[in-house]
């Protein structure tokens, strides 16, 4: 579908929309009724928790997961709370580590500008496999903003932005207790301590342990279908208020060992230890402190000062095939200083100036004993000056972005950013945004699950800058946005529209469909740079007081420059649809229930091998979730469901497992779940 068709039908269906809410008769089928029924909105009796809206009083349109969505997905990670969401899509990246890829706009998670309380926080070697490290439990919402950001928080961020938020509310239990198991013996534990500490200074202490004790093999192709894993994480965060001066910090700190490949003689649930198999070993390592100081330089507000200082270091080290000693290690440190002058006029307009500075040190190394090894030692720093102007009119209002900044690799560039927000009336609103990014590819660390493979390493050293990084990957994004607010089943329902277009400049790619025994990574620039297409539809509301609904619709055409063509990118769903139901009783219980389904995906060629598991596309397929959730008291909730009840599983995630030294063995063909139904059960625990 070409850009000016969709466009076009965009707007037609915006105008059909608009022309049947006119003429849908409500309670009185006078059109000038609608606007006094929208007004009476407020009125309407709802019984039923809030999980996710679109949050539109901005120039920009978010959509809000808050605490009551995660609780609907209970298991366990911040990477496993989007299964309501097509905004955000996550599935295995292989069929081995159990990493869970993150995608948004029909791309990965790398191009996201992740965040926590709006501080750049996953990045670099922590992009891979960093939400998986944050405790879903801990997380007290999560805003999601489609296209290329805010000016304010930096370059990159291409696809949108996704900003978390640890539980840290003053109305927040003293202690909090999360326990979760499921039938495949995978536990968590999550507990948060408050402490009022004076004149409405609080501190939260974050602690978590999980794991996988145990795995599985639907495939009977004696590999383990989950890794065996261990996860720690412990943070800190305090808040100190004051009246000319507001102090935030922390710090955090997390550990994931996962540990996979092929099974014990005789065992169906344990790895084998013999040196002559095929294993597969991951070590994750994060510490990170962190302080917001922000000044308000009058007694109005209007005029502030804000401050952000952030230090962090990552450590990664894998065993990723243990018959070929194919090894990463990487250990990365960053520094990042951002400086905000914020003033608002009398007119609400508002001008943000600031600064930031980064320092990112990376040293990393892969080898194996087919001598195709990489080694990375340096600096990237940045340092750079923004601007941004917020116009606010009663129908127009737009924010106008800027950003200058010199690069010790890539020296000086500029990223413009334009967000627009046009008030149709009361209840209509369009979005328009456009801009630039650009990232520096971390080309080995990001690819790490394609790279569980026996397939030989070929890296474009002629683009190299400097021996040893890449071109910065460049892209357009820009799309367009409907949101309309109106009442269906005399109860408030909103339908949210918007299209996207991602185009890139210069890009890194990965390339397994050249050969089936090798992996091609190059920089790409021109005509040879992808371009991404996506449009989606969202309906949320109401049935009844108590039971509410989400339907959603979401197409992208995600064409790539593999094997010397444009093809669509591989293991990737063209279609993809969810319908959710919640239902609440009078005496608090709640009923979940999602229907996902995923169109086939197309699987990266492996001709040169006959080989009868691999049909060149995935099958279609349904992921049906259920869960029920019991509120006792303010003090206990318990909750138990299922997820994957149709028990979906894909049995041979990896081709030609039978040799794992040969060079057509590669775990990266995970198109779906390995490890079939779950059934969980857990229990909430609060103290106020």
């Amino acid at each position: 579908m070409g850009t000016r068709k969709t466009l076009i039908l965009f707007f037609c269906l915006v105008n059909a929309i608009n022309l049947f809410s006119q003429n849908t008769p409500t309670s009185s089928s006078a059109l000038d009724t609608m606007p006094k029924k929208w007004d009476s909105i407020a009125t309407v009796e709802i019984r039923t928790e809030r999980g996710s809206y679109f949050n539109g009083k901005g120039v920009g349109l978010q959509e809000i997961l808050t605490e009551s969505e995660f609780k609907k997905a209970a298991c366990c990670t911040l990477s496993e709370s989007f299964e309501l969401s097509n905004t955000v899509e996550v599935s295995n990246a292989d069929g081995v580590s159990g990493i869970k890829q993150v995608e948004m706009l029909g791309l990965s998670g790398k191009y996201v500008l992740m965040s926590r309380e709006n501080i750049p926080s996953i990045n670099g070697l922590a992009t891979l496999n960093g939400l998986s490290n944050i405790p879903g439990p801990m997380v007290s919402a999560v805003q999601l903003a489609k296209g290329a950001g805010s000016a304010t928080l930096g370059y990159d961020g291409l696809t949108g932005g996704l900003n978390y938020q640890l539980k840290a509310g003053m109305k927040d239990p003293r202690l909090f207790v999360n326990l979760y198991s499921n039938q495949q013996a995978r536990s968590e534990i999550n507990v948060i301590s408050k402490s009022v500490i004076a004149n409405r200074a609080i501190n939260h202490l974050y602690l978590h342990s999980g794991g996988q004790y145990a795995t599985t093999d639907m495939g009977n192709d004696k590999m383990a279908d989950m890794p065996l894993s261990q996860r720690y994480f412990i943070a800190d965060h305090f808040q100190i208020p004051g009246k000319n001066v507001e102090i935030q910090g922390g710090a955090l700190a997390y550990s994931d060992i996962k540990r996979g490949g092929t099974l014990k003689s005789g065992s169906k649930s344990e790895i084998s230890l013999d040196k002559n198999d095929f294993q597969f070993d991951f070590l994750d390592q994060h510490a990170e402190a962190y302080s917001k100081i922000g000044v308000f330089l009058n007694q109005s507000g209007s005029t502030s000062l804000g401050n952000i200082i952030d230090v962090s270091r990552h450590r990664t080290a894998s065993l990723l095939n243990s018959t070929l000693n194919r090894k990463y290690e990487a250990v990365e440190d960053r520094f990042y200083y951002s400086g905000v002058f914020q003033k608002e006029s009398l007119t609400h307009n508002r001008m943000n100036l600031g600064m930031t500075l980064s320092a990112n040190h990376l040293d990393e190394n892969l080898t194996n004993e087919r001598g195709d090894s990489f080694r990375l030692n340096g600096w990237q720093n940045s340092a750079g000056v923004f601007g941004e102007y917020t116009i606010e009119g009663s129908k127009l209002s737009a924010v106008l972005g800027m950003r200058a900044d010199y690069h010790n690799i890539y020296k000086a560039f500029l990223t413009p950013r334009l967000h627009a927000k046009y008030q149709i009336n009361k209840t209509n609103r369009i979005n328009i945004q456009g801009g630039m990014a650009r990232r520096s590819s971390y080309f080995i660390a990001e690819n790490l699950p394609l790279l569980i493979n026996g397939r030989t390493i070929f890296l474009d050293s002629a683009s190299l800058i400097k021996n040893q990084w890449l071109p910065q990957e460049k892209a357009w994004n820009y799309g367009l946005s409907y949101m309309k607010n109106f009442m269906m089943f005399d109860y408030p329902a909103t339908l949210v529209m918007d299209y996207f277009e991602t185009k890139f400049l210069s890009q890194v790619l990965v390339d397994r469909d050249q050969n089936a025994t090798e992996v091609y990574i190059s920089s790409v620039n021109g005509k040879e740079a992808g371009k991404t297409r996506i449009a989606q539809v969202d309906l949320n509301g109401y049935f009844h007081r108590r039971l509410t609904f989400k339907l959603s619709y979401r197409w992208i055409n995600s064409q790539q420059w593999l094997n010397h063509q444009f093809q669509q990118q591989p293991l990737q769903s063209v279609h993809r649809a969810i319908g959710a139901l919640q239902y609440q009783t009078r005496n608090k219980w709640y009923i979940d229930a999602v229907g996902q389904f995923n169109s086939r995906k197309r699987l990266p060629y492996y001709s040169s091998i006959n080989h009868p598991q691999h049909p060149g596309y995935s099958p279609n397929y349904w992921i049906v979730n259920l869960q029920v959730r019991k509120v006792i008291s303010q003090q206990f909730e318990f909750y138990f469901g299922g997820e994957n009840l149709a028990n979906v599983s894909q049995h041979h995630p990896i081709m030609n497992w039978q040799n794992p030294s040969g060079n057509d063995f590669d775990a990266g063909y995970a198109w779906g779940p390995t490890n079939g139904r779950t059934i969980y059960a857990g229990l909430r625990w609060s103290i106020f």
